[in-house]
Order: C-alpha cells, then sequence, then structure tokens
C-alpha cells in the first residue's frame, strides 16, 4: 500500500466514525425528543338526565389498571380524581381497564374494554414508528357506570383532549 492510499483510508475511516458518532447523544440516550407512546384520556363524569350532558365527577379514592394482563393498576389514587390516562396495547386491537371507584368500596369494580384500529405512523429517523389508535367501540360493565361515550376518536399524542368519558351513577 502506497503512502496517499494509507492516508485516505485512515481519512476515510476518521470521517465514518464522526458521522456515525452523531446519530447518538454523548450520554448513549436516543436523540429523538417526541413521545412515541400516545396514551387514552378518560374522564369521569354524572350522568345526566338529557343522556349527552354532565358534569366532571372525582371519584373519592380510585384505582384503574389492566384487565387481562400481569401489569396491576397503572393509577392507584389517595386523592380523588376525575381525568384518567392509560396505554392501549400495540399488539393487540382491543385493551380492557378495570376502574374502582372507591378502594373502601370494592363492590364498585368496572372493566372498560376500549376496541380500536392500530396504525403505525413514521416519526423521522431518530424517532422511527409510533403506534396511533382509532377508537371503534367501547363496552363497560354496569355496577357503577351509567354508559360510557367516545369524545375523541384518534388517539395520538395531544394534551388537551379526552377522548372517552364515563358517565357514573347517581
Amino acid at each position: 500500500m502506497t503512502k496517499r492510499h494509507t492516508i485516505g483510508v485512515i481519512s476515510f475511516l476518521l470521517l465514518s466514525g464522526v458521522s456515525m458518532a452523531g446519530n447518538k447523544s454523548n450520554d448513549g440516550r436516543s436523540p429523538c425528543l417526541e413521545p412515541r407512546r400516545y396514551f387514552l384520556k378518560l374522564q369521569t363524569m354524572t350522568a345526566a338526565d338529557t343522556g349527552s350532558a354532565g358534569v366532571a365527577v372525582k371519584l373519592p379514592s380510585p384505582v384503574v389498571g389492566y384487565v387481562d394482563t400481569s401489569i396491576d393498576s397503572f393509577y392507584y389514587g389517595n386523592a380523588a380524581q376525575s381525568d384518567f390516562q392509560g396505554p392501549l396495547s400495540a399488539v393487540a386491537d382491543s385493551t380492557r381497564w378495570f376502574i374502582m371507584a372507591d378502594t373502601n368500596n370494592r363492590t364498585l369494580l368496572d372493566t372498560i374494554t376500549f376496541y380500536y384500529e392500530r396504525k403505525p405512523v413514521f416519526l423521522s429517523t431518530a424517532c422511527g414508528y409510533a403506534m396511533v389508535y382509532s377508537l371503534k367501540n367501547i363496552v363497560t360493565t354496569n355496577y357503577a357506570i351509567d354508559s360510557a361515550r367516545i369524545e375523541k376518536t384518534e388517539v395520538t399524542n395531544a394534551t388537551d383532549v379526552i377522548h372517552v368519558k364515563v358517565f357514573y351513577k347517581n
């Protein structure tokens, strides 16, 4: 190998290393700054006589979680709460949550099953893909819940939206 050829190969390797190092941050984290997991937002309401209106009602000591997985609850509240958010499954077309309105009255446990369509959406080369969900239907048990309604069908990274309203019996 000639000296000129050797310098060319070393320059190429150095430049390749610099450009590859630019794809990761110095501490090993991904350079993606966008959220890649989107959460369904649910609000609890009092049932109204008209069937369409309602007032947000805080559940006294709620617990919210999954029914069909080994992960128990993703919200365990010691304080009254009316707004909840949780993940949907990226590998199934439905997810079932339980909502216990009050830990002091365990008979008020209901389940909500969300049926949806999953759509992978390309974010960027740094972030890859995220899963967007399109809600199709919801089914609830009716121990404490009167009814539920889909407000916004698309579950994305929007932060100022309520996807589902759950109406509790008076």
